[in-house]
């Protein structure tokens, strides 16, 4: 189901009750500036998503896997799964780390994978990109491809000469 943008914010300010609102100049500005900002998160969640596949709230993740919040934070804290931190505050899980009949597990590999990754200071959102994108040295395969297809001795390595090279 999609929703027109405009409908959205429709029902936003009648539900308000500030859709017939006249604004000074200052609130003009100030209102302005924070549908900006909304509509810039949105484009850049858009952009992530079409890359690295769709970000879960911690409330889809809970759904999807079965788990518990501990044992969730427990997989975070493991290395089982990705966590991603957007900018304006809010958690994500990225999706494509799981696997695709439910209950939805971490690929195996991942694990791994993400501990291979810890060698680096990079940001989460880093590691979801790099697991996204073809690498010539998995035949153009994804790494996440590759988990998927069973290649976990060649993903992780792969990911420990990628975390050497960026922290050095």
């Amino acid at each position: 189901m999609s929703t027109p943008l405009k409908r959205v914010v429709d029902d936003l300010l009648e539900a308000s009750g500030m859709a017939a609102e006249l604004l000074d100049d200052a609130d003009a500005a100030y209102v302005r500036a924070g549908v900006d900002r909304v509509l810039s998160s949105l484009k850049a969640r858009r952009a992530w998503e079409n890359h690295i596949g769709l970000v879960l709230t911690h409330r889809q993740i809970l759904d999807i896997t079965e788990w518990s919040k501990q044992a969730l934070s427990q997989a975070v804290h493991a290395g089982r799964v990705l966590r991603l931190h957007a900018e304006d505050g809010t958690v994500g899980y990225w999706s494509a780390g799981l696997t695709e009949t439910s209950p939805h597990r971490p690929l195996p590999g991942l694990e791994e994978t993400l501990t291979a990754w810890a060698s680096a200071t990079v940001d989460p959102w880093t590691v979801a990109s790099w697991f996204s994108t073809e690498q010539p040295e998995l035949d153009d395969r994804t790494p996440r491809k590759a988990l998927v297809e069973g290649d976990i001795d060649a993903v992780v390595m792969l990911a420990r000469q990628a975390a050497a090279r960026l922290a050095a």
